[in-house]
């Protein structure tokens, strides 16, 4: 027999429970995926839980969604689906394999910080060695009117620090980016954004293990993306992150074997040295005869999908050195490419570079 899911609610009647107001950007969750991230959640916990019905867990699942408390509500989705937005805006939906993808490599256990009178909330990250997003809910101080931030991007914070937990030292970071999600409660005191460290070849490495604390001081709200209105809000407030041990590496390294292709533009022949994916980013090294100083903007390394798709490696975070020969020698150029969405490993064919068509390892 089919069940509704209102015939599920009939004999659990609360009057005392009311919907919130629209939570900003909330995934479209269908009841399995409600059921499918309920069973997770207890499973993750490791103690014997008393059996239930399935029409109660159901229940149970659908009352947490539906609880005044917006925390509560998001804890029931996983990274996947609190990523979706951010990634449709970015580029497309996430389908299903993208959202386990990232439910697999992120977390939503991170704790929130409070200072100045107001939270910030990592509803959700995830990251690999070179770039970490987090999902931040921003709660100001009550009565306070935030600004209607759109859907842009901008730098927000004042300050941003990373340091080893253990010793001190301050790390390399790369650069910060805020992509402000869509706000269907207009008019109160919270807005959400995603917010992200692009690391370079020389900034940390999220997954070496090291503990990491993430220090974030005033945020900055400037509704008018020009700035010429000088309209602004200025949330006041030193926030720290423990962030380290969340993430599950996914590297891979691509034989090169030698490959090289002519540039026709420079007249040179241009190797590729090395080739790491992960499903967040590539990141390669190229190497090219030291010929006079030249800007070089030609990568031309494609990864061409199973589905016929292809994306195109740009410098990203990058720069040129001299190589191991130092001054003289041939030069080489380190680059980061952070892809546009996450991109299942597996679902990729090959790696083309000039006539060199490359296999990712078995």
């Amino acid at each position: 027999m089919k069940l509704r899911i209102s015939d599920l609610m009939d004999v659990y009647e609360d009057d005392s429970l009311s919907l919130p107001r629209s939570l900003p950007l909330s995934p479209e969750v269908s009841p399995e995926r409600i059921r499918e991230r309920t069973m997770l959640k207890c499973s993750e916990t490791g103690r014997k839980k008393p059996r239930l019905l399935p029409r109660l867990l159901l229940c149970a699942a659908l009352a947490a969604v539906l609880s005044v408390s917006a925390i509560a509500a998001y804890q029931i989705w996983g990274p996947g689906d609190l990523f979706d937005g951010f990634f449709a805006l970015e580029s497309a939906p996430l389908n299903q394999g993208q959202k386990e993808l990232l439910d697999e490599i992120g977390t939503t256990d991170l704790p929130p910080a409070v200072s100045g009178g107001t939270t910030l909330t990592p509803l959700a990250a995830i990251s690999d060695e070179h770039n970490l997003y987090l999902r931040l809910r921003v709660e100001a101080p009550a009565g306070t009117v935030l600004p209607d931030m759109r859907e842009q991007e901008d730098h927000v914070f004042l300050n941003v620090s990373l340091r080893d937990t253990q010793t001190g030292e301050l790390l390399n970071w790369g650069m910060q980016k805020a992509r402000f999600l869509p706000d269907n409660s207009l008019g109160d005191n919270v807005v959400e954004l995603v917010f992200m460290l692009y690391g370079n070849p020389d900034s940390a490495n999220w997954n070496d293990g090291v503990p990491k604390t993430l220090y974030l001081s005033d945020l900055l709200l400037y509704p008018d993306v020009t700035r010429q209105s000088g309209e602004y809000v200025l949330l006041e407030g030193d926030w720290s992150f423990e962030v380290s041990h969340f993430y599950q590496s996914r590297e891979i390294e691509v034989d090169a074997g030698g490959a090289e292709r002519w540039d026709p533009e420079r007249e040179r022949m241009v190797t590729l040295e090395e080739l790491k994916l992960s499903p967040l980013s590539a990141s390669f090294t190229l190497s090219y005869p030291a010929e006079g100083s030249w800007p070089f903007t030609q990568f031309e390394i494609e990864l061409v999908c199973r589905d016929g798709s292809s994306i195109v490696v740009d410098g990203g975070n990058g720069f040129s050195d001299f190589g191991p020969d130092g001054q003289g020698g041939r030069d080489y150029f380190y680059g980061v490419h952070a892809f546009d969405a996450p991109i299942p490993l597996d679902q990729i064919d090959h790696i083309q570079f000039g006539a060199y068509k490359l296999l990712l390892p078995e």
